[in-house]
Formats: C-alpha cells, structure tokens, sequence
C-alpha cells in the first residue's frame, strides 16, 4: 500500500467531519461572541486605521466576516493558522502544515476552491476536533503545544469564517512577517498569536493575494544574502571587469548587473569593521558568489537571509519597512538615485518617460510571469502612453518574456 493511500486511510470519514460540523451549527448562528463586541474590538482601532489605505481596496463585506471571526477566536479559543497544504485527501479533506510544522486534516470547501483557484497558503481561524474513534493513525484528542500533530498524526479539524489565500506568498514569509509585528511574541509563541494579538496586518496582507510570484525556469526570482566578516578586500577574486566599484565613505560596493532582469549581484563591506554582506537576486547566484569570495569572506552563522518579490512588496508597501540587506544597500540607492536626477534633469523628457515607463512595467510584472498578453489598450489608457512609449513598453515586454521562458 502506497503512503498516500495508507495516509488517507487513517483519515477521517468525509461524514465524520460533516457531522462534527453540524454540531456547531447551533454555536455559529447564535454568535454569542458579538455582545460587547464593539469593547473587545477597540484594540483593533488604532492598527485599522493605520492600514486603512490597504483595507479600503478590499470588498465591502471583508471587514465585517473577518471582525467576526476575530471575535469568535477570542470567545471560543478557535486559532489563527497560516496553512500550506500537503496532501489533498478527497472529499474537500486537506492534510496541511502549519508555520510551525504542525499537521492537521483540515475539512473545508473553501480551502479546495482557493486551492482551484492557485493559492498555496491560507489564513484562518482553525477548530481542533476530538478525532474519529478507530483510526490507527490519528490520536484520541487534539494536539497541543506539547504534542502537535504529524504528517502521520495529523490534527482533525474544521474552519471557521473567512479564509484567505495568497499564491505567491508561503510560510515562511509569514514568519517573517510576523517577527516584523512583534518579534518577541513571534519568536515565543509562534506566527498563530502574533496575528491573534493583532490580525489586521494580514487582512491589509490579502490586498496582495492575486499576485504571482516571479519565476525563471524552475528557480524563484528573489533576493538572497549573506552577511559576516572580509579578511581582505574581495575584488581579486570576483574575476572579470564586470563589476563596477563606488564608495560611500568608509563602506565599497561591487556591483554586478545581470544580462537578465532581476539578476545583478552586490557585494559590500566596511573598510574599517571589515563587515560586509554579498547579495543576489537568485539562490544559485548566491551560491556561486559566496564560492568566488569563500577565501576571504566568513558568513554569520545566522546571517544568511531570503525575500522574495512578493515579500518585498508586502514589507514595503503594507508593513512600511524593509528588508534586513537594505541597511546595507539604501545608502548606495540613495546615491544612485541622487546620479539619476542629474541625468535626468539634463533631459526633462527622458525623465518624465522613463517615469510613465517605470509605472506601466509594475501593471506588466505579473502578465510576463504568467506568459499571457496583457491588453495594450486598457494599459495606454490608464497610463496615457504615447504611440512611441507604448511601443517601447511592448519591446519591453517581449525582451522580458522572452528572458524568463
């Protein structure tokens, strides 16, 4: 018998988990949780305010649901779970994992529907159930803290409320997100009671939910570094006279641009600490890079650090903050940006192009990734292009397309 059939078969029955359900059918409609509910939510004031910008893009029934479920979490010890799924069971069955490593069979159809619809993880509010007498594989009570459930054992369970899913985002980005909401919190008792302390940055989070991660080949396009220790100046042994070397003071950059988008690579360091960073825009990249320097670059032993596109936008753009090597990179992309306003201010109109061209190419990121066409029409409109800008932004689009294929 194969793993996965033995697995399934010390599931519970799809009938078992609709049964479990009903029996809360009575607790759901009555909702005991709304009384006083307007007093238990006035924590949550001040952080929806402060990501209103995010939350007023999403449906006008969102803020609603997931206000109830968040009550229902504080009356009811239901859970918040960031979830991927392992295994698909059958029967709207999924055996998923945690941020922790935690398993569970979660039955829910809106977990089967997000899935069709190319999500790979989820936010909701988890019910730990009692599992089905006679099941070899699964314990007779729910896991714990002290006795999570496994691959093998997972937890039974059922969902209440909204659930959320992302397609590009994964587990391991939401850890990092929560050590950005409340790092001591994230790192004693994981990602679930970060978001129930406060879950409004992952409603604002959903705002990003459509969005495709960027791929070339089978690798992620992301940024990977390691920070430690040169014992020497690395130059001699990055090779080649395609690195251009700037300064700021004390600290020296490498840089090298990429023949393809995305894939330049940096290496910096302090002259007088002798700490430095290397950077790439792909995990074998980094590989290579930290090959090329090994003699003369001793990396932290937990300094090394990933962000993908799509962390990066959601650091940036809904959490306000930045990823770790961007200590090290922003002075050197104030100064670049400082030698582009010179440029362009010695041609006003090669700057307002490259503006609108730069605008429109964040609309296009997610076609080119996705190898679909966009429609020209709609993004000339929206960007008021030009006849000659469109047809530079097109060339644009195939060169790129064309690169990640």
């Amino acid at each position: 018998m194969s793993a996965k059939k033995q697995l399934a078969g010390n599931l519970p029955e799809v009938e078992w988990f609709r049964e479990r359900t009903e029996s809360f059918r009575g607790t759901w409609k009555r909702a005991e949780w709304h009384e006083n509910g307007d007093r238990k939510l006035a924590s949550l004031r001040q952080s929806i305010r402060r990501f209103a910008s995010s939350i007023n893009k999403l449906p006008e029934n969102f803020l609603p649901s997931v206000l109830d479920q968040h009550l229902a979490v504080l009356s009811q010890g239901y859970e918040y779970q960031v979830l991927e799924i392992i295994e698909v069971a059958g029967g709207d069955r999924f055996v998923c994992r945690n941020t922790d490593g935690e398993a569970f069979v979660v039955y829910s159809h809106s977990i089967e529907i997000n899935r069709e619809e190319g999500s790979v993880s989820f936010l909701t509010a988890l019910i730990r159930l009692d599992a089905a007498p006679d099941l070899p594989g699964i314990e007779d009570s729910p896991g714990t803290e002290d006795s999570p459930g496994t691959v093998d054992s997972p937890v039974p369970a059922i969902t209440y409320g909204p659930i959320l899913g992302w397609k590009s985002l994964v587990l391991a980005d939401f850890s990092v997100l929560a050590r950005e909401c409340a790092r001591d919190l994230a790192r004693q008792k994981g990602v679930s009671a970060v978001v129930r302390r406060d879950p409004v940055p992952f409603w604002a989070l959903w705002t990003l939910s459509e969005m495709p991660g960027v791929v070339h080949g089978n690798e992620e396009v992301c940024t990977c570094w390691k920070e430690g220790f040169f014992s020497a100046d690395p130059a001699p042994y990055l090779g080649g006279t395609s690195w251009k070397r700037d300064s700021i003071g004390k600290r020296v950059r490498y840089r090298k641009t990429g023949a393809k988008p995305f894939f330049e690579q940096q290496v910096i360091y302090d002259e007088k600490t002798m700490r430095g960073i290397i950077i790439a825009r792909r995990a074998s990249y980094l590989v290579k890079l930290a090959s090329l320097v090994e003699n003369v670059f001793a990396p932290d032993s937990e300094g090394e650090g990933s962000a993908s596109i799509m962390l990066e936008i959601a650091l940036t753009d809904i959490f306000r903050t930045k990823p770790a090597y961007q200590t090290w990179t922003a002075p050197f992309e104030r100064e670049d940006e400082r030698k582009q306003k010179e440029l362009n201010a010695r041609s006003p109109g090669r700057q307002e192009n490259l503006a609108v061209l730069n605008t429109a190419m964040k609309d296009l990121l997610p076609y080119i990734n996705a190898g679909s066409v966009p429609d020209w029409a709609a993004l000339a409109k929206k960007h008021a292009l030009s006849p000659e800008t469109l047809d530079t932004l097109k060339a644009l689009y195939d060169s790129m397309a064309a690169k990640l294929r």
